[in-house]
């Protein structure tokens, strides 16, 4: 190999490298299992993501902050893509087609009574956040008027309160809600500290219909065209089987 030629290769190394592990900045929200398990670095919506760059010639980077936040640092060009978009929720960015349906609901326990919407008004509530923009304009104006509604980042002592009798009303996706219940009762389905028989489950929301969120074209429609593959060959059926649930609103109860 002559001299110049050797220039040549090193060269192409060179810009090649980066090339090949450009990173890609995910901004993720805290815990929501099973479709994000942060101790874990995986979950569903994190496999989905995954599998859709897998072999691409970009490197995921899995940034974990509030949900707030991530919205904010995806419009300041901080994070090139987040999970969990609706239409009108975030700007200059690219939404992909629908990733995932999300399914929330109204908790309490039997002692609470619970009818309606507006039975919200004076209950002790705690939602997730943007639930006020999400759950729709009747819900918002309903919490806006209860001093005592919150919306939590981490949901991780939602059930818990509930159970405990802290709190009121809890409102999560069905998925995240039964998940983290199996985590409090574990080996005892009987523990009396946490009455799971006496959880009731209000169906009050339409289902939830959430995208992805890019910065860069490019790469919404790199992950559409291979999100489309995995809906055909299976591959977006089996994510959700590892994880003990479906797609579908069936088999709900998805286990840890």
């Amino acid at each position: 190999m002559s001299h110049l030629h050797r220039l040549l290769y090193l060269a192409l190394l060179m810009f090649a490298a980066p090339l090949a592990a450009a990173p890609l900045r995910v901004g993720v929200s805290f815990a929501i299992p099973p479709y994000v398990l942060t101790h874990e670095d995986r979950g569903i919506e994190l496999d989905l993501m995954r599998e859709a760059f897998a072999g691409s010639d970009h490197e995921l980077q899995v940034i974990y902050l509030p949900l707030e936040r991530t919205f904010r640092m995806l419009e300041e060009g901080k994070l090139d893509a987040i999970i969990n978009v609706k239409p009108g929720m975030v700007d200059n960015a690219y939404l992909s087609q629908r990733v995932i349906t999300f399914h929330n609901r109204v908790f309490t326990l039997d002692q609470t009574a619970f009818h309606s919407l507006q039975d919200l008004q004076t209950l002790r509530v705690s939602a997730f956040q943007r639930a006020r923009q999400i759950l729709g304009t009747e819900f918002a104006d309903i919490v806006a008027r209860n001093p005592r509604y919150e919306e939590v980042a981490r949901q991780e002592g939602q059930v818990q309160r509930l159970l405990l009798g802290r709190t009121d009303a809890v409102i999560l996706d069905q998925r995240v809600f039964y998940y983290y219940l199996a985590q409090l009762l574990g080996e005892d389905k009987n523990d009396e500290r946490y009455p799971s028989d006496r959880v009731r489950q209000h169906d009050l929301f339409p289902p939830t219909h959430y995208h992805f969120a890019f910065r860069e074209i490019e790469l919404q429609r790199l992950f559409d065209r291979q999100f489309t593959r995995m809906k055909a060959d299976g591959r977006y059926e089996r994510i959700f089987a590892a994880y003990g649930t479906t797609s579908s609103a069936e088999n709900i109860k998805a286990s840890p």
